[in-house]
């Protein structure tokens, strides 16, 4: 049986919403690397393209697929720098595949795509045709017509199931995002005349996350399940269960936002991929909620944004390719791998603090490690060689682990004869949990690993 939600609970999930709902989505941050080539929006010619180049960005918003949210924007730059605006009439599925492939190589140090990679192509030219057939190569106007007759977002989402790949049954969550993405106004576009109120939230991984620790779901077992170390596509295969259980939380959404139901869609994102691997529960998610908050009155800033690339640049200004860099980097990269450990490299930025100049201090954790735990908290691995810098950061390090060391255990792994200088730096331990030496990281990973 579904739980009930305390005053006292949703009072706490409204002001987290009120706060992180003016924080851009991944795909629409326009201070994210690399940017869309057609923001800002200033002519209709840019409204036009951009409603076109967020259904391919929505279409391929599949772990699946992608693997990772952060590479359908690089994708979509790469496919763009090869084809130019080509890339909106491609039909054919062969005229992408070596191209995809090509990309892959380029991010090998960065990330890489999903096990039904091969299917992006198809997605790709699905998207096109729906835009060219279906909407006359116009979703702004297609979309305005269906408006002017009474039909709601759903009936468009129903039109996107028949025609896109990957865009039907439990993908229709994808549809929502889309739309999202086009009807609500800033942070996102406000292209499309639906209106706000019949949008339902887009039920994904993270999503649907939160709505298991708020016990609104038939399935007791669906906490546990949530966590399982592979992702079980069970989850998604019954239709039926799916709609309900994305019905149930857009009625949630809407018994706080009436007016706006979608406006807990990336609030829920962002807290959803904050609960991966912890406990499914309403204290679990009470918990996150009160830390949230409380870091954001601190701080005056939301705690941290999501990252698709961060460039590097080397020591005569040259940027090259984003991902592992350094060599310790590289060479822990490449143990990872090895060792079949999931990851997650640079994928987010935390705000630390305003410096006396006014600038803002954030921190890039080089590797998540999600799997891994430490008295309850998500591991990082920091890998750092560069002895000139590492006053500054032991210093970044320890304002972090302030913040937000009840949350994360922070690994430093540094070449041997660091030691000694880190030692009398910070001899009180407080910018790291555990300090790893290059020359024995990898024994110490193992003893960690099985402890």
């Amino acid at each position: 049986m579904p739980q009930e939600v305390s005053q006292d609970l949703k009072d706490q999930i409204i002001r987290f919403v009120q706060t992180y709902c003016t924080v851009p989505d991944l795909e629409l941050d326009l201070y994210l690397n690399p940017k869309p080539w057609f923001m800002p929006l200033n002519s209709d010619g840019a409204k036009r393209e951009a409603a076109h180049y967020f259904l391919l960005a929505a279409a391929l918003s599949d772990y699946m697929l992608t693997g990772n949210s952060r590479n359908v924007r690089i994708l979509l730059n790469h496919l763009y720098n090869v084809f130019g605006s080509k890339i909106y009439t491609i039909k054919n599925p062969s005229e992408l595949t070596r191209e995809i492939a090509k990309f892959e190589q380029q991010i090998e140090k960065f990330d890489h795509l999903g096990q039904a990679k091969a299917e992006v192509p198809e997605v790709i030219c699905s998207v096109n045709k729906f835009v060219d057939v279906k909407a006359q190569g116009n979703l702004i106007d297609y979309t305005t017509k269906l408006s002017q007759k009474g039909r709601k977002p759903a009936d468009f989402v129903k039109e996107l199931s028949f025609t896109v790949k990957r865009m039907s049954k439990q993908h229709k969550a994808k549809s929502w995002l889309y739309l999202r993405w086009m009807v609500r106004g800033f942070p996102d576009l406000a292209l499309f005349q639906f209106n706000p109120k019949d949008l339902m939230v887009s039920l994904t991984t993270p999503k649907f996350r939160v709505y298991a620790a708020l016990g609104l779901s038939d399935n007791e077992n669906l906490p546990f399940d949530l966590n399982v170390k592979n992702l079980p596509e069970s989850w998604w295969k019954n239709t039926a269960e799916f709609d309900a259980d994305a019905e149930r939380l857009t009625n949630f959404a809407v018994s706080l936002f009436p007016e706006d139901p979608a406006m807990v869609d990336f609030p829920f994102f962002i807290l959803g991929t904050w609960l991966e691997y912890s406990d499914l529960t309403q204290i679990s998610l009470e918990r996150s909620l009160r830390f949230f908050i409380q870091k954001h009155e601190e701080l005056l800033k939301p705690l941290m944004r999501y990252l698709t690339v961060v460039y590097h640049y080397n020591r005569i200004g040259e940027r090259i390719e984003p991902g592992a860099f350094s060599a310790l980097e590289n060479e822990v990269y490449d143990f990872l791998k090895k060792k079949q450990v999931i990851f997650y490299y640079e994928f987010m930025e935390f705000y630390l603090s305003q410096t006396d100049s006014g600038a803002s201090l954030t921190y890039k954790p080089d590797f998540l490690l999600p799997q891994l735990t430490n008295n309850g908290r998500k591991v990082l691995l920091e890998p750092h060689g560069i002895r000139s810098d590492l006053k500054e950061v032991l210093r970044k390090l320890s304002v972090f682990k302030k913040h937000y060391g009840k949350y994360f255990c922070l690994i430093l792994i540094v070449p041997d004869n660091f030691m000694p200088a880190i030692k009398e730096l910070d001899p009180q331990q407080n910018s790291y949990d555990f300090i790893w030496k290059r020359s024995d990281y990898k024994t110490q990973f193992e003893i960690f690993h099985s402890t």
